[in-house]
């Protein structure tokens, strides 16, 4: 059982233990429990949050690991039938540092970023799962669809592999942090269709002006890597180091966000009308 769900046994047992305190302890003990029971999530790093984000959302440069795209809820009552997740390439990103753009190009930050990304094999919720190729031939991200998808009141877990990713020594970066784009679908529409509700949830920038522009928040889960300060110390002239920030064009959101399956898009439909997502 999660250390979270304990302390929350716990902290109910105790409220329970004393009911019988007078009107202001009460509401002083309820205040307590109230902060404690936040504080332990805050504590033991629980997502409050039901954005789509990374199971582990900061990485030690130089470590391979496995991870999870968590879907944490679907379109209002429409179940999540697939999901588009696209990584920043690295080839026209905007690079920011402590928030301000630069001119740099992300090979002054990272000396290994292009294939990092493997999609693994899981049909816990999606029958396909398949990697998105950019204009270079390295996967930039990936698609999944097909099967049970995830209704309302689940969670989905999408697994993906990242490989290394090392920052260069010579540099000032003290972590690196790629803002990643991912779509949640619940119907198959066009383009116009992106913007209704209960269709898609969009995890994504809203200043890029693509067709896939969040609407309501510039929300696309961040995956941070941060720098080994043992094997990799900064330079003495970069002082505490910075905070690098990587964000893809609008270029590459437009050409990598649809789903192609066997060489035709089926998401967003070129059509423009709605249909169900069948794969083979």
């Amino acid at each position: 059982m999660p250390v979270w769900l304990q302390m929350s046994f716990v902290l109910l047992y105790a409220y329970k233990q004393n009911k019988g305190v007078d009107c202001m302890k009460k509401i002083k003990l309820e205040w307590s429990l109230f902060s404690l029971t936040v504080a332990v999530l805050l504590g033991t790093g629980l997502e409050v949050s039901a954005h789509t984000r990374f199971e582990t959302g900061t990485v030690g440069e130089g470590v391979r690991v496995t991870n999870n795209v968590v879907i944490g809820h679907p379109c209002g009552t429409n179940p999540i039938i697939g999901t588009s997740v696209v990584f920043p390439d690295g080839a026209d990103s905007t690079v920011l540092v402590d928030g301000q753009p630069q001119g740099s190009p992300l090979t002054d930050f990272v000396s290994n970023w292009g294939d990092n990304v493997r999609p693994l094999l899981s049909r816990a919720a999606f029958d396909h799962i398949q990697p998105k190729q950019g204009a270079a031939g390295n996967v930039v991200g990936f698609w999944a669809a097909g099967g049970p998808g995830m209704p309302e009141g689940m969670v989905a877990y999408v697994p993906f592999r990242l490989n290394a990713v090392n920052i260069v020594p010579g540099s000032c970066a003290k972590s690196v942090t790629f803002q990643v784009s991912i779509v949640d679908i619940c119907q198959i529409t066009g383009p116009g269709g992106l913007q209704t509700e209960g269709v898609v949830e969009l995890w994504t920038h809203n200043d890029l002006g693509t067709i896939f522009d969040s609407n309501i928040d510039n929300g696309p889960a961040p995956l941070k890597i941060t720098r080994n300060l043992t094997a990799n110390p900064l330079p003495e002239s970069c002082g505490q180091g910075v905070d690098v920030t990587v964000k893809p064009s609008a270029a590459q959101i437009n050409r990598d966000m649809p789903i192609v399956y066997e060489r035709k898009q089926i998401w967003p439909s070129k059509t423009g009308k709605k249909h169900s997502l069948k794969l083979k």
